[in-house]
């Protein structure tokens, strides 16, 4: 019976994707107020194919669209919160957000480390993570996949993926909606969407966000910072010339302007007394009151743009589909880094760019009545800058005299010997990487009940980098000895590197009745090596291939009439030679380190019950056996960003009034003490470990096209770091970057 069901998907995989099948995770009342007082089913492509979220060996967690609306889910930072098993943190910009997966990822400050949690947008994958932390824009849904995920999405899904799916144009008939938010520090957020049928083959769809809020750091100095001042626009042409064949082009744009990622912070007593000398403040030293005082404007703006053809073509005996796609951003940002208004240190206007092109093409049939596969190939091509070459770090004139106070370990009396005021580094570093990778998975279905899956993958990787770093110092010892060069070694040098890799995937799984089903599955991932683009001579800076070793024992059930369902998964991975952001020694930047080898275990649990017909719970949690560092300079010591025990809770209550329904949502997300600090943990103080413990809640009326809600965020104010940094070594500052404190607003939005 559900071998019946897996191929019903597996053949309606198209038209699935194409009229948006039932894709209602619980926690959302449906378009009008009825309630069915039932779990709705959902359909994901968590298998590059469409397929019942029941019927997918594989650990998933759903947002429909619905859900997504419903929860308040901006960004990928809201899509954390939501997820147990998924963490994210940003600091100096939101291009180096950190996404981590069952505690395994990486921040990306230095463009050589790559994530291994791979950000998939309708198939398409973004070689940066800081591609996807704008604002989510008409979502069908999202979908995480927990554990690596080699086999069909590839080299940078060591930890897992997180695969966004927008929504189609609609060739039936005219639709949309506009969507208005107002909320505290000046939030005002305006989203619309229109689609329709241009013809009988031909459809389009147009949708817009604009989003601008004042910054929720309060800033004595400059601007108030962590604003926002962003907009995004997505426009998508559907042809469908026949039964058979299918040709979506979309084209996106993103521009941000925010002067986001601040901090507040610590400072130290020869800073305070600096400040007291020159009539100023002195810092508070709370790091979570939100109040900061900089001399130098903290700025992040990015433009993007992709543009993709997605081609699928129906064959009588399977399934052939394109995606080619390319994309192209670039991003300058700004960082006062001492946190103060003494003139200390700062970055100034560091560019950043870089484009890529991918191509996959993709077979899915069938062979036989008992065996479903898939075969695939992949190209990518990507080119990644940092810096154009002008000065960006810059030793301030405060510099000098807060460094001799705070006594650095040099063997000379001052500071100045070796740094002067104006100096500075300057560099440009550009990777090259091509990458092809052939791919193939089955399924062997035993009977009704037994079913054998295994996939393999190849992947070649080239890799070219030119790198120069040059510094400038006006010190007396320079240029033998520079404190400069401790910031940015410099190197003018062109460096390659080849790698391949074979990663494959085993898996059994058996249906317990037709509603339960239990599978086991051993998988191995790998990311490649690259060259540190900061640190190191030049025989110095490559770094080795991660590999990943994974086994999952899952079990997925539905039961009492489908009113409760129980997903579970027990877990194990193994990482060689893990590649993570350390910070250096001084405080200011980072560098590509590696530990010798990772070990997660634990348990992720996924409840949604509906124990009355206008009540629907969720319930998540992960909880980690053993997260530990097992080789290497950090041995013994536990994966920051990761907490034993990670959670969540969610209801919705619904009652009918007038001719909608109101309805009231709840979350209670949950995280225990964890280390926020990514370096080398030996000297990790208490300041450096944090819990956050958040309550959101929404309540609403709507009906079939109003939807009208008060909302609010972190209602009990919780003040949390999600991450703090090494201790600065010329100033004793400290910086604690704070998650959101309570927001709070109201959203109007209009379906038609």
């Amino acid at each position: 019976m559900r071998h019946t069901t897996r191929k019903m998907f597996s053949n309606r995989l198209s038209v699935a994707i194409k009229t948006a099948v039932g894709i209602t995770a619980v926690g959302m009342l449906p378009n009008t107020y009825a309630q069915t007082g039932a779990l709705e089913e959902v359909i994901v492509t968590a298998q590059k194919r469409a397929e019942s979220l029941q019927d997918v060996p594989v650990a998933v967690t759903a947002f429909s669209a619905d859900t997504i609306q419903e929860a308040g889910i901006n960004d990928t930072t809201d899509l954390a919160i939501m997820t147990p098993s998924l963490n994210a943190n940003a600091n100096s910009s939101p291009f180096t957000t950190r996404m981590t997966i069952r505690g395994i990822g990486t921040a990306q400050a230095d463009p050589a480390l790559e994530p291994s949690v791979g950000l998939f947008v309708d198939g398409v994958f973004m070689g940066r993570s800081g591609l996807g932390t704008s604002d989510l824009t008409d979502i069908e849904r999202i979908e995480v996949l927990q554990g690596p995920q080699g086999t069909l999405y590839g080299k940078n899904a060591n930890a897992g993926a997180i695969s966004v799916i927008t929504k189609r144009p609609n060739m039936e008939e005219f639709e949309g909606y506009v969507e208005a938010s107002v909320g505290d520090y000046s939030m005002g957020k305006l989203t619309a969407t229109g689609s329709g049928p241009l013809g009988d083959t031909l459809a389009y769809r147009l949708s817009g966000n604009i989003h601008q809020r004042d910054g929720y750091y309060d800033n004595a100095g400059v601007d108030d910072l962590n604003d926002a001042d962003d907009w995004n626009i997505q426009g998508k042409l559907l042809w469908e010339p026949t039964n058979q064949l299918s040709l979506l082009l979309s084209a996106a744009h993103v521009d941000r302007d925010t002067n986001c990622c601040a901090a507040d912070s610590i400072q130290g007593d020869a800073v305070n007394q600096a400040l007291i000398n020159e009539g100023l403040s002195p810092d508070k030293n709370d790091p979570y009151d939100y109040d900061v005082a900089t001399n130098f404007q903290d700025a992040f703006s990015m433009e993007s743009d992709l543009v993709s053809l997605h081609v699928e073509y129906d064959l009588d005996w399977g399934s052939i589909t394109s995606i080619t796609a390319w994309n192209d951003y670039d991003y300058t940002s700004s960082v006062d880094a001492d946190r103060s208004q003494l003139d200390q240190f700062f970055l100034h206007n560091e560019h950043n760019e870089g484009d890529s092109f991918s191509q996959e093409l993709r077979l899915d049939s069938s062979l036989g009545d008992n065996i479903d596969y898939q075969l695939g190939l992949f190209y990518y091509d990507q080119t990644t800058q940092r810096g154009d070459g002008s000065p960006a770090p810059f030793i301030g004139e405060d510099f000098i005299t807060i460094a001799d106070q705070q006594g650095l370990p040099f063997p000379f009396p001052s500071i100045s010997a070796i740094a002067q005021p104006g100096d500075y580094a300057a560099y440009k570093n550009t990777w090259e990487n091509e990458t092809i990778a052939v791919f193939g998975q089955a399924t062997w279905h035993l009977g009704e009940r037994w079913h054998l899956t295994g996939g393999l993958r190849w992947t070649d990787e080239q890799r070219e980098a030119q790198l120069f770093s040059e510094t400038f110092s006006t010190a007396p010892l320079a240029p033998a000895i520079a404190f400069m060069n401790f910031v940015s070694t410099p190197i003018d040098a062109k460096l390659d590197r080849s790698s391949d890799n074979v990663d494959w995937l085993a898996k059994v799984a058996y249906d317990i009745g037709d509603n339960s089903m239990v599978y086991a599955s051993a998988s191995t991932g790998s990311k490649s090596g690259n060259f540190n683009g900061v640190n190191g001579p030049p025989d110095e800076r490559e770094y080795d291939d991660e590999d990943t070793d994974s086994y999952e024992l899952g079990l997925k059930s539905t039961m009492l009439d489908s009113t409760l369902r129980l997903n579970a998964a027990a877990f194990y991975t193994k990482v060689s030679d893990y590649q993570y952001q350390d910070q250096l020694p001084a405080g200011i930047g980072t560098f590509v380190n590696t530990d010798g080898e990772v070990e997660v275990s634990g348990l992720d649990l996924q409840v949604d019950a509906v124990p009355l017909p206008n009540l629907t719970l969720t319930a998540g949690l992960l909880y980690m056996y053993d997260y530990e560092i097992t080789e290497g300079l950090r041995d013994g010591q536990d994966l920051p960003f990761t907490a034993e025990y990670s959670g969540n809770l969610g209801a919705t209550l619904v009652f009918p009034l007038a001719d909608g329904g109101l309805y009231i949502r709840g979350d209670y997300i949950y995280m225990d003490d964890h280390a926020t600090n990514g370096g080398n943990a030996d000297g990790l103080e208490d300041k450096d470990f944090d819990d956050r413990e958040l309550v959101n809640a929404k309540i609403g009326w709507r009906n079939d096209n109003w939807n009208i809600s008060v909302w609010g965020k972190n209602l009990t104010d919780d003040e949390y770091a999600a991450q703090t940094v090494i201790t600065q070594g010329f100033s004793g500052q400290t910086s604690y970057f704070l998650a959101p404190p309570r927001t709070y607003g109201a959203t109007l939005r209009y379906d038609f």
